[in-house]
């Protein structure tokens, strides 16, 4: 895209904000340490600017982690941020998030509002996200695919297929069953061909004792253990990443920017994942540089997003060189019980490659919305 072809655009007023609840079903319960899913039960947030441009995001609750629920986020979203928001410049995201400050959490509603943000922005100057985010750094993202509870022949079979279609990293669902995790991986790791990345998510599960005993024993197996133990344990988790050779991936200790800053200074973690839903692309970004002085590799994490919510880890993946992992983008393919897009993300070779077009590259299938909008 040449520079002519760019819009110039110096200021933008935000005119308006609509959220849209949704819901649609999983193809199955999504089970896991933490909690359960039936359904996605999500929300659009649309941001309208004053020549009509909008951008869109994907809102993602988890009561189970974060307190918001989807009719929190609803009202949070349009009786509290969207005054915040509407009459201030687009570009401004400075004076946006001082202004977040006033209500304390709403982590995932924040991030929505940021991502949005940036996707309109994107479309006014008719560049992808990832340009806007200063990239893209690669245009196509290499993929982790995540294995949930079942029989352990089952389990290894997934992986085999997945294998097959060209994936090469793998995530384990774990944490109430120790040894079980313990076996699963040493049977994955035996079955997966050389160079295959595979860890275990742990959810916070494990005790001290446990955790240290998971770790020792999958030492050479496993690539990572996510979240082993309670983001509040400092001491344990401290002391457990010095006695291991077995990075900690985080997430529920990795909330927040201060988060990751006190993680690392603990030393209590050795790679990171960031969330987008979570802590949008303004957030993330500060994240990705915390990552970058500590020398800590980085990937985008699931949040159970649709194709549509997909879409935003994927330019955010391709934006930043220290998002050096595979990255968790393909929940929706397994999971979810329909599409949200137009025209599909492209998965090759267990790759996801970048969409061509400004903003996320993606349009949303505005009847698929209409069929499964609920109310508040």
């Amino acid at each position: 895209m040449t520079s002519e072809e760019k819009k110039k655009v110096e200021k933008m007023i935000i005119t308006n904000i609509e959220v849209i609840p949704f819901k649609i079903p999983n193809k199955r319960v999504v089970v896991w340490a933490a909690g359960s899913l039936p359904a996605a039960e999500h929300l659009i947030v649309k941001i309208v600017a004053e020549d009509g441009t909008f951008g869109l995001s994907e809102a993602i609750p988890r009561p189970m982690i974060y307190g918001e629920t989807q009719a929190g986020m609803y009202h949070a979203l349009t009786e509290h941020l969207k005054p915040m928001v509407v009459g201030q410049d687009s570009f401004n995201f400075q004076a946006i998030w001082e202004k977040f400050e006033y209500m304390p959490w709403n982590l995932a509603a924040k991030g929505a509002i940021d991502v949005a943000l940036h996707d309109l922005n994107a479309r006014l100057l008719n560049v992808s996200v990832a340009e806007f985010l200063g990239g893209p750094y690669r245009t196509k993202v290499p993929l982790c695919w995540q294995i949930g509870f079942g029989p352990v022949d089952e389990m290894i079979a997934e992986m085999k297929a997945k294998v097959d279609e060209g994936y090469r990293a793998f995530k384990v669902k774990g944490g109430p069953h120790p040894d079980e995790d313990i076996a699963v991986l040493r049977e994955m790791r035996a079955n997966s061909p050389a160079g295959t990345r595979l860890y275990i998510d742990a959810n916070m599960a494990y005790g001290r004792q446990d955790a240290l005993r998971v770790m020792r024993a999958l030492e050479g197996v496993i690539d990572c253990l996510e979240e082993p133990m309670a983001a509040s344990d400092d001491a344990g988790r401290k002391d457990l990443a010095a006695r291991v050779d077995v990075p900690i991936l985080s997430d529920e200790s990795s909330f927040t920017v201060a988060d990751v800053y006190r993680q690392i200074r603990l030393g209590a973690i050795g790679q990171v994942g960031i969330k987008i839903p979570r802590t949008g692309f303004t957030l993330s970004r500060k994240i990705v540089h915390l990552a970058e002085c500590a020398n800590i590799p980085v990937q985008v994490s699931l949040q159970a997003e649709c194709d549509f919510g997909t879409a935003a880890g994927l330019q955010f993946a391709c934006a930043f060189r220290q998002v050096s992992l595979p990255c968790e983008l393909t929940y929706y393919v397994d999971n979810m019980g329909d599409s949200l897009l137009r025209v599909p993300l492209v998965i090759e070779d267990g790759h996801m490659h970048l969409p061509k077009g400004p903003g996320m590259g993606v349009d949303l299938d505005w009847e698929k919305v209409d069929r499964y909008a609920i109310s508040i």
